[in-house]
């Protein structure tokens, strides 16, 4: 009989400047120095243009982005043998923290969890998904203290291809009392916000469940893709 798993939960050169004449002796404006005076003002206008480019970038992306809830339509009601389940608020009153949808396959044997957030960035970019991923893994490795008899670690790190961009990953592995489990956690960017993709199971010489494939269709479906109908 399988296994129920349930589990609770990421400058250019210039010539010297005009002659000065005191007393018959000429004086000049050293090289560099006008240059240097040349182009501060060139610099500042370009910082403040830089500036002005990223404010209008972020307002640009956020406008775009998806409210919560159309985004939380585009996951499917189903992929990789997964089926959808519950929303919830991550940490209610707080909604930087995000939504959270549970999957599961039938008997519960693989448990599966899409958050969709942004930590308060109006947002989300690639450049910010290497702290974002190493965060994930670290809450991925993390039980509860009560819990006796159970320990995660990384085993291996990898990408998986998706629609819109890989996403970054990691496989774990460790024991939850007696039962040897496993768990991918992976991190991607959705419109916007932050994605990440958890899938546990048991470790099985045929596994119950494909993560990667599920990861997959879950991102290529939160990025804008087709999704099966409710």
């Amino acid at each position: 009989m399988p296994t129920r798993l349930w589990v609770s939960g990421l400058g250019f050169p210039r010539r010297a400047g005009t002659d000065l004449t005191t007393g018959g002796a000429a004086f000049r404006r050293p090289a560099g120095l006008a240059a240097v005076c040349r182009l501060l003002p060139v610099m500042a206008l370009a910082a403040l243009a830089g500036c002005a480019t990223t404010g209008d970038d972020d307002a640009s992306a956020q406008r775009a982005r998806p409210a919560m809830d159309a985004a939380l339509a585009r996951l499917p009601a189903a992929a990789a043998g997964f089926e959808r389940d519950a929303v919830q608020d991550v940490a209610p009153g707080d909604a930087t923290a995000g939504k959270v949808v549970e999957y599961v396959t039938p008997r519960r044997v693989a448990v599966a969890y899409v958050f969709l957030y942004d930590l308060g960035r109006p947002a989300v970019r690639d450049a910010d998904l290497p702290p974002e991923v190493e965060r994930a893994v670290n809450e991925a490795t993390a039980l509860p203290s009560d819990r006796t008899g159970r320990q995660l670690s990384v085993a291996q790190r990898y990408t998986v291809p998706a629609r819109g961009g890989d996403l970054s990953c990691a496989a774990l592995e460790g024991n939850f009392g007696r039962t040897r489990v496993e768990r991918q956690v992976c991190v991607g960017v959705a419109d916007g916000r932050f994605l990440r993709v958890q899938v546990t199971m048991p470790s099985l010489a045929a596994p119950s469940a494909d993560a990667r494939a599920f990861a997959a269709e879950v991102a290529g479906a939160a990025r804008g893709g087709e999704t099966a109908p409710r």
